[in-house]
């Protein structure tokens, strides 16, 4: 039997086997893209706390919204037909941002509730619609959703459902698209490309494609491991979809509001999606807050069946928060203001160049980066993609040996994630880089 924790907090996300052995790293403060511990010890925060800090963690503009917010109304749901004048107007503010795709806006409180709450409407639709048996969801390996039951059955992370008895048999898995690692020798990407839509095309067929929802992804995928898809991915991926009368969910909870360049994720690949889910940089981190953009069929087809069934018999208590919403509308205003997909591009410039001099280390198999995301995959043995025993845990160790020399960057495995806020400067980039190659270093030091 375990023992009870020694700690008042269960943290997330966590290998308790190691959390036994360590002390929980408690920040006291920030300011910009650094935090500062409970000791005094300051830190780059290389992953903008979990990939949702995109401005820093001092940010005057957001601070005085919420401030503001908080003085003129604490507290309010949009519920039982009533809302806040920040909730609607931040509503009206992203249809616009998002060029009229989109038809109307739930408010959650975070992105497992956003993507909890689109796979709902998607059924609530279904049996609207007079289709009641299309109620699968394709979803890929790797893939990350969120933590409640339907999100983390789309997962396709194995420590997801261990122990939860998940995934619930909704879904169709397909394949991920990572090149690096899955693709055969002697394989090109355009080849590797067609030969993973060939394989999610038989598996839709098989479960029947009249028998499916819809498609969930992330454009580029975050804790699946930054996994960046080849050009020709999602091109293809729109017309096999097409094809089979499939609509797309794009999962932004990670992707959007600046972090691959654009606004909303989907954009940097053409996607056009019939629903969006959003959270995290929504409000760069500052307020519990996401959302679900519906476009115009799916918008009509949960109205109706709320008109059939009496009422909408879904909501959370704290979804479009005034004071959150508030913070969300001044950091729509500090994006365009501040020139933020500039910035971006700048950002990505920096990440790719001082990211790509790690590969002549041996062990550094692939360096992956898009917008404001980047990932190194370790390797025992990058040219032959031969990788570490997992027993090893080489990535939790470096990453480790990070946090020792001031910077934080997440393990996925052994990919080293990134996830800088998006002021970060080339200045900074090239010490983000250069103590993670003193983390590697030392570490495949200690193994010899």
């Amino acid at each position: 039997m375990a023992e009870l924790a020694t700690e008042p907090i269960v943290y997330s996300f966590t290998d308790h086997r190691v959390y036994r052995e360590e002390s929980p790293l408690v920040i006291a403060e920030g300011e910009g893209i650094r935090i500062r511990d409970t000791a005094g010890k300051e830190y780059i925060d290389a992953l903008s706390g979990l990939w949702h800090a995109n401005l820093g963690f001092s940010d005057a503009e957001l601070i005085e919204a919420a401030t503001s917010a908080y003085r003129r109304l604490p507290a309010f749901p949009c519920a039982l037909g009533r809302g806040s004048v920040e909730a609607e107007a931040l509503a009206h503010e992203l249809l616009a941002a998002a060029e009229g795709r989109f038809s109307s806006v739930y408010f959650a409180a975070s992105g497992s509730e956003a993507v909890e709450s689109v796979l709902k409407f998607l059924w609530l639709a279904s049996n609207a619609d007079g289709t009641p048996d299309r109620k699968l969801v394709v979803t890929r390996d790797s893939g990350f959703h969120g933590t409640t039951l339907g999100a983390a059955s789309l997962a396709g992370i194995p420590n997801q459902h261990a122990g939860f008895d998940l995934p619930l048999p909704f879904t169709v898995r397909v394949p991920r698209a990572h090149y690096y690692r899955d693709h055969l020798d002697g394989e090109s990407r355009a080849e590797y490309v067609e030969r993973i839509v060939r394989t999610t095309r038989s598996r839709i067929e098989e479960a029947g494609p009249e028998n499916v929802a819809a498609m969930v992804a992330e454009p580029v995928m975050a804790a699946g491991g930054v996994l960046v898809p080849p050009q020709e991915y999602w091109p293809a991926m729109d017309r096999l979809l097409t094809d089979l009368g499939i609509p797309l969910v794009a999962d932004e909870v990670v992707c959007g509001f600046g972090r691959l360049g654009p606004l909303f994720g989907h954009r940097r690949f053409g996607l056009r999606p019939a629903a969006v889910t959003v959270a995290k940089g929504i409000t760069a981190g500052y307020a519990p807050l996401g959302a679900v953009l519906l476009g115009p069929d799916l918008t009509r087809s949960v109205a109706g069946a709320a008109e059939s069934y009496g009422v909408l018999g879904h909501g959370s208590t704290f979804g479009g928060h005034p004071v959150a919403a508030a913070v969300a509308r001044a950091h729509l205003r500090a994006l365009a203001e501040r020139g933020i997909e500039a910035r971006v591009a700048a950002l990505e410039a920096s990440l790719r160049a001082c990211l790509e001099g790690l590969l002549e280390l041996p062990v550094v198999g692939e360096v992956r980066c898009v917008g404001g995301l980047a990932a190194v995959e370790l390797m025992a043995d990058g040219a032959s993609r031969r990788p570490f025993d997992p027993e090893r845990r080489i990535g939790r160790r470096v990453a480790r040996k990070a946090r020792d020399l001031g910077l934080i960057v997440r393990d996925l495995g052994d990919v080293l994630a990134l996830c800088p806020p998006l002021i970060t400067d080339a200045g900074d980039v090239a010490e983000i880089v250069s103590r993670l190659r003193t983390a590697i270093t030392a570490t495949l030091k200690e193994e010899t």
